[in-house]
């Protein structure tokens, strides 16, 4: 599984294979259970209990402003930030050649449906600073150019309390790319 390391993933294994035979059967069921009821939410895909998220739902959202994201734990890393208090679209992955994910795989047309009616104003892409999220970015930049929307990407740099020293090179050359007035 993503995120998790040999030693993590043996660890795992080895705690569910010495036990019991009902533990198994019961981590299945609540995991097929779980895979049952949480589904996308279709307006957003972010992953809900409801047809429509808690975020989509909440009246206080700015609905004007939608926030990119690839996957449904980004919102969760932003919402604990506290700073955006628009939406979101969460694209459920990106572009990734390697693992034959092309542009074709993602799905914008909820969003596209909204930029249309111009419901949207303005649209931040929030994808990762890896090859994966950098492609994804430049694919949604271009595919945003038709509509009427001001479109940004996020700050990437240098992460807080980071040594120059340690840093490499590129996330360097980003940093100074993302540079702000001061």
């Amino acid at each position: 599984m993503p995120g998790i390391g040999r030693r993590s993933a043996e660890r795992m294994a080895f705690y569910v294979l010495e036990s019991s035979s009902d533990y198994s059967r019961r981590l299945s069921s609540l995991i097929l259970e779980a895979k049952k009821v949480i589904k996308p939410c279709r307006i957003c895909n972010n992953f809900s209990l409801e047809d429509i998220c808690l975020v989509c739902k909440d009246p206080s959202r700015n609905k004007k402003i939608v926030c990119i994201v690839e996957h449904p734990q980004d919102v969760i890393s932003i919402e604990k930030a506290g700073i955006f208090k628009g939406v979101y679209y969460v694209l459920l992955g990106g572009i990734s050649p390697l693992e034959g994910k092309g542009p074709e795989q993602i799905d914008l047309r909820r969003l596209e449906n909204r930029l249309a009616k111009g419901e949207i104003e303005e649209v931040i892409i929030a994808t990762g600073s890896d090859s994966q999220g950098q492609a994804t970015a430049v694919f949604l930049k271009s595919r945003l150019a038709g509509y009427k929307v001001r479109v940004y990407r996020i700050g990437l740099g240098l992460p807080l309390g980071r040594q120059i020293e340690h840093t490499d090179s590129a996330t360097l050359k980003e940093a100074f790319l993302e540079r702000k007035s001061f």
